[in-house]
């Protein structure tokens, strides 16, 4: 058997570390820090303090952990539910700090992981894997970082997961987990004489990923196991290699679609001004049709925008690649979506307008009236201080017909800043589906009274302006 044992403290960069290197090989990798983590959940749920053992040993015959495989995650369900969000909330670090000292704990999960290594090559990571879980597995690893940059790493993940804390007391908390983790009483945090150390302060994933993959082929080079394992990394740089030779062909198709979108869904578009093409905005648009996203592609957002597509768009190969040169950005409906937030925050902050249908979905019936909004692009504008581009389809696009688009005015929601997103993202979301009532009312107005012209339209609203001051003027 693989057994590839990681050790370190909390931050390191471990559990990602292990995945990568578990992916890469091909083998399974076992999250032993998530089933700490369940461990203390449960505890918490079930109203118990995690630091009082006899409390903790009494649950413990309650506890079923499982795994379940998603595409190429590994999902912890704890007695039967999906936890794998839960137990990344941050005071779950602590709390499995406080269970991981109590031996009861620590004996369960050990006994567990040890059959799990027994019959399957796996990738595991922990504080003391090294040193008490498989201290006979040939290849060990201690990896560190200093306390400030793990500090920073987990301070901008929970960021990104919209979680308010301060890099101050994640900070402290981290000092504090060091010190407990380094002096329990049981199978305490330490680096172990045969453990290889790598410290990643200064280090990409990939540059740790390549250094523990180039060590194991080190120590056993003449394996059949590791030559597979080499054969399947080499395989993989190669598959990288590729990629980047022929992007060039996914970017052709690309900019071909961009062409065709333009020339098939002909669109009229009112107030092109208003549209932020290099600048960073989130642009929101009422959805009917599939083919609402390439419209606004090729007619607007260019090559330096983004668009929010749903995830199902990566089950075809080809499509998923000439998607991503279109600058889409894949997302998990119905659930948090990490990496589509990071990508979102990510390019906003690179002052890249990005395209999000605020109804979440089409609307099928093709009607004026707006689906509920999510609240995700007012959490989105609040987080990035970005401002809101509204725009709308006059009626449900089509081929060859004289679609029709409106922009409004940008728009900011500023008076939300200095305020918590929990307490104030309905009250957002509805400043923002009031704003594109108000669009529909004028795109109404333009094609409905002004039949469509701009000029009209104009004039309209001009003599709408000088009735109002004059009415005003009478006292009216």
């Amino acid at each position: 058997m693989i057994n590839i044992a990681i050790d370190g403290p909390s931050g390191a960069g471990k559990s990602t570390i292990a995945k990568i290197v578990a992916k890469t090989m091909g083998i399974t990798y076992l999250d032993t820090g998530a089933m700490y983590r369940a461990v203390a959940l449960h505890v918490v749920n079930c109203g118990k303090n995690p630091s009082v053992e006899e409390e903790v040993k009494e649950l413990l015959n309650d506890i079923n952990i499982s795994y379940i495989k998603e595409k190429d995650e590994n999902l912890i369900c704890l007695n039967g539910k999906n936890v794998s969000e839960d137990i990344r909330r941050h005071e779950m670090s602590k709390y499995a700090s406080e269970v991981s000292k109590i031996p009861a704990v620590r004996l369960f999960l050990v006994d567990m992981q040890r059959k799990i290594a027994q019959s399957t090559d796996v990738v595991l990571d922990g504080r003391d894997i090294t040193s008490y879980v498989l201290p006979n597995a040939k290849y060990k690893f201690y990896l560190t970082a200093k306390d400030t940059e793990r500090a920073k790493r987990r301070y901008e993940e929970l960021k990104a997961k919209g979680q308010e804390v301060s890099y101050e007391q994640i900070l402290a908390d981290v000092r504090d987990r060091d010190f407990n983790d380094m002096n329990r009483d049981f199978a305490p945090l330490k680096k172990t004489d045969d453990s290889f150390e790598i410290d990643s302060t200064e280090m990409s994933l990939q540059q740790v990923v390549d250094t523990i993959l180039a060590k194991v082929a080190e120590i056993d080079k003449n394996s059949q196991q590791i030559k597979d394992v080499n054969m399947s990394v080499h395989k993989q740089i190669k598959k990288n290699r590729n990629k980047v030779k022929h992007r060039w062909f996914y970017r052709g198709i690309a900019n071909f679609v961009r062409w065709a979108m333009g020339a098939i869904w002909v669109t009229k578009i009112y107030f092109k001004d208003n549209f932020p093409k290099n600048s960073k905005a989130i642009v929101i648009c009422n959805h009917y049709s599939a083919v609402d996203p390439c419209v606004i592609i090729s007619k607007l957002l260019g090559k330096n925008g983004k668009v929010l597509m749903k995830e199902e768009i990566e089950n075809n190969a080809f499509v998923a690649k000439v998607a991503k040169e279109l600058g889409t950005i894949p997302v998990k409906r119905g659930e948090a979506d990490v990496n589509a937030v990071k990508s979102i925050l990510g390019a906003l902050n690179k002052n890249q307008p990005v395209l999000i249908f605020p109804e979440g979905t089409r609307n099928r019936q093709s009607q004026k009236e707006f689906l509920p909004f999510k609240p995700g692009v007012a959490t989105f504008a609040i987080k990035a201080k970005a401002p809101i581009v509204p725009m709308l389809y006059y009626k449900k696009t089509g081929a060859f017909k004289r679609n029709k688009i409106m922009i409004g005015a940008p728009f900011w929601l500023d008076e939300f800043y200095d305020k918590k997103i929990g307490d104030v993202k309905e009250e957002a979301t509805q400043v923002i589906f009031d704003k594109m009532q108000e669009l529909r009312k004028e795109i109404d107005i333009l094609v409905e009274v002004c039949k469509g012209s701009k000029k009209r339209y104009l004039k309209y609203k001009k003599n709408q302006s000088k009735e109002l001051c004059a009415n005003v003027g009478k006292g009216r």
